[in-house]
């Protein structure tokens, strides 16, 4: 069900910062936002009233794609910082799909590939978006990539699930690019190319974050072993990218299976405990960082839903996440 869909709050700066380029007295859309403006999350369906709201003050064609065109990586929150800090697009674009649903709750993008070319397409859900909304996606989403490469390369092909409109030209105009309608889902497609693309934007936010977690493997060792040095630095990079397996990791650093396990077995480590003891260090340390919600911390732990972190932090402290961010705030 829609009502039961949230959104991300970073996304909607988006609609203050249109308001704002365009001089709009649009009081009401801001006075709508304001109550969410420290939350992290907020009804999708009360976003597309304020999508409804601008186009009533603003009634020009394809606004969603007007408005959708002023996303910048900070209005995707944890997901932009998380991407803006990636070393190529490729990785930029599985960092998204992987922490997907702290944008929109219900989203559920599929990447397929048909030789040179590169398909990101996502759903309707339950029930249908508007037409508004589903500008609005398509055009943020372009707008992320093409700030996280530093240049505007368009897709190669947009399509959108609603009826063709009156003067289709200034859709094309605007992204650079074929876009058709009456398709059977949002879609987005661009060169294989470009995932090889560098990042050039640099996020101060993630880079700092990343520098608290060496830190604080440092700290915990006087004498850093070098082999547990470099698996708690492969474990910390791909818990971003889900629970990693000891296979993932001995690949990673360069081993076999078997000289992977030999390794741990001459410094008396356990896979298993070493992850775990990795978790709870960045545990702490995201729990310290007000900015991240408990799903956010959560998949940036490798946990595909939150009650796994918590009944995982439960075992470490006997106390929930919420109960040790409330201590720390005493």
């Amino acid at each position: 069900m829609s009502k039961d869909v949230y959104i991300s709050c970073a996304l909607t700066e988006t609609l203050r910062d249109y308001v704002e380029k365009n001089d709009m007295d649009a009081p009401d859309v801001l006075d709508a936002l304001a109550p969410y403006s420290s939350s992290q999350r907020m009804p999708i369906l009360l976003f597309w009233k304020q999508l409804k709201r601008l186009q009533a003050l603003h009634p020009v064609p394809a606004l969603g794609l007007r408005i959708g065109r002023c996303a910048k990586p900070q209005h995707f929150g944890v997901v932009g910082y998380l991407a803006a800090s990636c070393s190529n697009l490729g990785q930029a674009l599985m960092r998204y799909r992987r922490f997907q649903t702290l944008l929109v709750s219900n989203l559920d993008v599929q990447v397929t590939r048909q030789g040179d070319v590169i398909r990101y397409s996502w759903g309707l859900g339950e029930h249908h978006t508007t037409p508004l909304a589903s500008e609005f996606g398509v055009a943020a989403f372009v707008n992320l990539y093409q700030a996280l490469i530093g240049q505007a390369i368009p897709p190669t092909a947009i399509e959108i699930p609603y009826a063709r409109p009156a003067q289709p030209s200034i859709y094309e105009a605007l992204m650079g690019c074929p876009v058709r309608f009456e398709a059977a889902c949002h879609a987005l497609e661009m060169p294989v190319s470009l995932l090889a693309m560098r990042i050039t934007t640099s996020d101060s936010y993630m880079r700092g974050l990343f520098d608290q977690q060496a830190l604080a493997m440092l700290s915990q060792q006087p004498r850093p072993d070098r082999f547990l040095q470099q698996l708690q630095q492969q474990m910390m990079e791909a818990l971003q990218e889900g629970e990693p397996s000891a296979t993932n990791i001995a690949e990673r650093m360069g081993y076999s299976l078997r000289s992977f396990y030999r390794n741990l077995a001459e410094h008396d480590l356990r896979y298993r405990a070493v992850l775990g003891d990795v978790r709870f260090k960045l545990a702490r340390i995201y729990l310290a960082d007000p900015r991240l919600s408990l799903a956010e911390i959560a998949l940036l732990l490798g946990y595909s839903e939150q009650s796994a972190f918590t009944r995982a932090f439960r075992s470490w402290t006997a106390s929930t996440p919420q109960d040790y961010r409330r201590q720390l705030d005493k």
